[in-house]
């Protein structure tokens, strides 16, 4: 039965949710399954186990570490992370593991926090602030990785909090960009993806300092050319990964080539595979369908009620940005240009992480795809105010 008109009024109208009620919901609801889950170990948090333990050993002696490291990607990359475990370990002794799921939860009521905050900051919605709020309750992919002794929970943290800072500037609420890049350069170091943090910021930077209005399609056929070139020298390099002229990253390109030579998409998942590849277009194709299951929200191994609670996720929150993207692209929404240019930021990040992820890798468990999920939720409550204003302009 449709909503009367002056219901969809009143409700466009209701207040936003504060940010101490937000955060309290979310610790007490996602507290309960962090506490019922209790302290979990992954595939990698033994290799973070030891190698933490050998910086405390060391003295934290990170170049006698890095070169006793082996890992796809240079070891430095790494180091804030294992510093931050070593650092636990010297607090807490035996008990580290259980401080850093401890931190991980912190983090992880503090970011609702702040996508609920920038989500009322940016669309004055009441609607959209407690959209954003139910997304991220609803939103499991977050919440799976804080009891688990890894580094998700964490740098998707820094990640949005990367992100706060940079649409803080955008908005004029502050300046100096500075102290934006010191974290963003930071999270480098913490964890590969990290890398990409700094385009993202560029961009951010970029936006900034345009004018009100941005040139939608001179920017959107710069930034295709841009990735279209990066998608061919890549696809070059992975034919034969030995065509990498230095040493640094070499070992990563040769990790990289191997999946690529077996047609993986998803790492793990085989009904995704394609047919090993001869001709470039054939590496191109890869990345292409790797960047298109970045976003996936279903897979075979899936159980029906994973499958619904990820539906029930995805599902609204890509219609709703969706929405948002079409909105901007016509310039028929109300919101103002610094408003504007922060979702267009968040949109730069989504692209920016599927395009890293869609060369590098699609892990089994969409893992990296963690840190677009705040952006994600931001975005749905930015389609969300759309949509009220519509319903309240009836």
């Amino acid at each position: 039965m449709p909503i009367a008109p002056a219901a969809l009024q009143r409700l466009a109208r209701v207040a936003p949710p504060t940010v101490p009620v937000a955060m309290l919901l979310v610790a007490v609801l996602h507290g309960a399954y962090v506490l019922a889950t209790g302290v979990t170990l992954a595939g990698d948090s033994a290799g973070y186990a030891y190698w933490s333990a050998r910086l405390l050993e060391s003295g934290f002696d990170y170049a006698m570490v890095t070169a006793d490291a082996k890992t796809a990607f240079p070891p430095v990359l790494y180091t804030l992370f294992a510093t931050l475990l070593a650092l636990l370990r010297l607090a807490f002794g035996e008990g580290w593991t259980t401080a850093l799921v401890a931190l991980d939860f912190a983090a992880h009521v503090v970011l609702a926090a702040l996508v609920v905050r920038l989500a009322v900051r940016l669309t004055g919605s009441g609607p959209a602030g407690w959209g954003a709020l139910l997304l991220y309750l609803g939103c499991f992919d977050l919440l799976l990785w804080v009891p688990i002794v890894l580094s998700d929970a964490s740098f998707v943290f820094l990640a949005f909090a990367v992100f706060s800072l940079a649409a803080a500037r955008i908005l004029g609420d502050s300046k100096g960009w500075l102290k934006v890049l010191v974290p963003a350069a930071a999270g480098v170091f913490y964890r590969p993806t990290g890398m990409v943090l700094l385009p993202d910021l560029a961009w951010a930077i970029y936006l900034s300092r345009t004018g009100a209005r941005v040139r939608r399609g001179a920017v959107l056929a710069a930034v295709g050319a841009g990735a279209a070139a990066l998608v061919l020298a890549f696809a070059w390099l992975m034919q034969d990964p030995g065509r990498w002229p230095f040493a640094a990253f070499a070992g990563s390109f040769r990790t990289v080539a191997a999946g690529y030579a077996l047609g993986e998409v998803v790492s793990g998942r085989l009904e995704t595979f394609h047919a090993p590849p001869g001709q470039l277009v054939d590496f191109v194709l890869i990345s292409a369908d790797r960047f298109l299951h970045f976003f996936a929200f279903d897979a075979a191994e899936f159980s029906r009620a994973h499958a619904i609670v990820e539906l029930a996720f995805f599902l609204p929150c890509y219609a709703l940005a969706a929405w948002l993207a079409i909105a901007l692209w016509r310039g028929r929404t109300a919101f103002a240009a610094p408003e504007r240019k922060v979702f267009l930021a968040a949109f730069g990040a989504l692209f920016c992480y599927a395009l890293f992820h869609g060369l590098v890798q699609v892990d089994y468990d969409w893992r990296y795809r963690v840190p677009i999920l705040p952006h994600l939720i931001l975005l749905a409550a930015g389609g969300i105010a759309d949509l009220a204003r519509r319903a309240e302009a009836r």
